[in-house]
């Protein structure tokens, strides 16, 4: 079924040469007409360099799928025409034969009696390069919490960045005890003479890219090789291994630390974009948090060893009770440790060592040990984590350790053990969950936390007989700030955006960042009635949508010296999906409400559009 065009012309051509996408019309496979930004994305190109082309006459030969470009296109102008709308991703090329990824919309429209196809473009190409980080990022922070050993984690993040862009030989170089060198942490790509040379040269400026980072403590981007005087003492190795750019990072720990560097290579000459400074920075955070984990497990293991020689310069807390759990012995390490002197606890009871929560931790393993009764031999030991108290009221995490101690006739008439300190290693425990569940700019919950929380709610929903609802949105007019005034504008929207929406909802209901200037609401327990529900659900979203297009007032520093102030305006287009139950899928959901969501962007932006059918 086909739409037509409003009558008045000019109208139309007006907001035609207005939309800030391209907007092409199809006629017969073949391109009329077109607007302004569609020949600014071919690469500026003249329009009748476009009109009169056929779709693969812009596209490289093959679609990544394996399909010739020309065939392709003939299917997707034939489901468009057949089912009244179609959307899908296309590669098409630039004027200077660089690609990108767009997301295609097709709707056949009636113009003069004529059967016309209404293209829209959306460059997807940042969308899709941000997604594929976030797996990779993912990825290795799955490693992080499985306890995977260093090297291995160093060599999943070197390859990950390499399939992110295949021109890049990546490399991660651990500075030794001393300070004075760079040992290779994971370098796959590149040649091991070239891996063992770094290894014997002394880092200071002017020593490579990576020896002038580590030494400096500032990020060196070598855009020429060849040409450097960085590298000039190292022309001919660079040259044997074929490498002509390298940027390196330096990897810092949370006191700021230099640990090492993190490099990208290139075969030529190459000058990194933004997107690449970026992507160096992450990696090197990412790297930074997997070497830290590390040297704290080996510290752990190490202070492990302090604790079998069980005497008075032990770094841990040594300890006694009676069998009434009364302290009979402590360590200095206490001291050191909660501030209590060894006379103010030998005497009291082993509670008043533990928060309330410690205490309960205890009292479970007491009455766990109790229902196995005689099964329980003299080996047995109690293994657990606690929160203790300090005298100056703050708080420590100790791992205990404790062996009961028996009589001859086997009564117990006591338990000695030891506690260690794991703060640091709790603190770095949350961190990495933190890490894998959330986005590390706005602090939201990620796409893995989203699905979790929306299966809970279609859970919840089958339960209660109430609806649930999902929002899907996405910023209008965000790409502009970026262009304009680059990612920290946009960055620092994205976190105001990111408050305004939490402030909108209940603490019941989930608001979490999808990708790029995309996010999802998810609203519970609306009401039993749809009609009800749906008109919550519209409340909220209006709610949002107001508090989303306030203006945003942004502090960013200009050429790093002088703070600016910018304002700027942006509205949201919302998709509504109203649910009960949980016969369908997460995904589904999903889906209904991002291609509502482009309902309400066809349809002007700054709009609220709710998916008709039936869940």
């Amino acid at each position: 079924m086909t739409t037509s065009l409003p009558a008045n012309a000019e109208l139309y051509r007006h907001a035609f040469e207005g939309m800030c996408d391209p907007v092409l019309l199809l006629k017969d496979g073949r391109f009329v007409d077109c607007n302004a930004a569609t020949l600014s994305m071919l690469g500026g190109i003249a329009k009748p360099e476009l009109v009169n082309h056929t779709p693969g006459d812009i596209s490289p030969e093959y679609q990544p799928d394996g399909r010739a470009s020309a065939e392709k296109a003939d299917a997707m102008i034939a489901t468009a025409m057949s089912d009244g709308f179609h959307r899908f991703e296309w590669m098409h090329a630039r004027a200077d034969g660089s690609e990108f990824l767009v997301e295609i919309s097709l709707t056949p429209i009636t113009v003069g009696g004529e059967v016309i196809l209404l293209t829209l473009w959306r460059d997807i190409t940042g969308r899709k390069q941000a997604e594929r980080f976030e797996q990779f990022r993912s990825r290795v922070l799955e490693l992080l919490a499985g306890d995977q050993l260093l090297p291995v984690i160093l060599e999943a993040i070197v390859l990950g960045v390499e399939q992110l862009d295949s021109a890049m030989l990546c490399t991660i170089l651990l500075l030794d005890k001393g300070g004075k060198h760079l040992k290779t942490g994971a370098a796959p790509s590149l040649p091991d003479f070239y891996n063992r040379a770094i290894e014997t040269v002394e880092i200071g400026i002017g020593v490579g890219s990576c020896g002038t980072a580590a030494y400096t403590g500032e990020r060196v981007v070598v855009d020429d090789i060849a040409t450097h005087p960085y590298w000039a003492p190292f022309k001919e190795l660079a040259a044997k291994a074929r490498v002509g750019a390298c940027w390196s990072q330096p990897i810092r720990n949370s006191t700021g630390q230099v640990l090492g560097t993190f490099a990208i290579y290139h075969h030529a000459a190459h000058t990194p974009k933004e997107s690449d400074l970026q992507l160096i920075e992450h990696t090197a955070h990412l790297a930074s948090i997997a070497i830290e984990r590390s040297v704290a497990a080996e510290k752990l293991r190490d202070s492990e060893a302090h604790y079998r020689l069980l005497t008075e310069d032990a770094l841990d807390v040594i300890w006694k009770t009676d069998s009434e759990l009364r302290m009979t012995y402590i360590s200095p390490a206490d001291e050191r440790l909660r501030g209590y002197k060894a006379d103010e606890v030998v005497g009291h009871h082993v509670f008043e060592l533990f928060t309330d929560e410690g205490v309960a931790t205890v009292k479970e393993i007491m009455r766990q040990r109790k229902a196995i009764g005689s099964q329980s031999t003299q080996a047995d030991f109690i293994n657990f984590e606690a929160q203790h108290r300090c005298k100056d009221g703050s708080v420590i995490w100790g791992e205990v350790f404790s062996t009961p101690m028996f009589d001859e006739q086997g009564a117990i008439t006591g338990y000695h053990g030891i506690t260690r300190e794991i703060s640091k290693r709790k603190q770095m425990e949350e961190q990495v969950r933190l890490l894998a569940f959330h986005d590390s700019l706005t602090n939201l919950p990620n796409r893995r936390l989203l699905y979790d929380r929306l299966k809970q709610s279609m859970a919840s929903s089958k339960r209660s007989g109430r609806y649930n609802a999902v929002m899907f949105l996405d910023l209008d007019n965000f790409k502009p700030l970026n262009d304009a005034h680059g990612h920290e504008a946009g960055d620092l929207l994205l976190i105001i955006a990111a408050d305004r929406l939490k402030r909108s909802v209940r603490e019941i209901d989930t608001v979490a960042r999808f990708g790029g200037d995309e996010f999802v609401v998810v609203l519970n327990e609306l009401d039993v009635d749809k009609t009800a529900s749906t008109a919550l659900a519209g409340t909220v979203a209006e709610k949002i949508r107001t508090a989303l297009s306030a203006p945003y007032l942004l502090t960013i520093s200009k050429d790093g010296k002088t703070d600016i102030v910018i304002e700027h305006r942006c509205t949201v287009s919302i998709g509504v999906v109203v649910f009960i139950n949980h016969e369908v899928s997460q995904d589904d959901i999903l889906k209904w409400a991002d291609a509502t969501m482009y309902m309400a962007k066809e349809g002007g932006r700054n709009l609220i559009r709710f998916h008709e059918g039936n869940i």
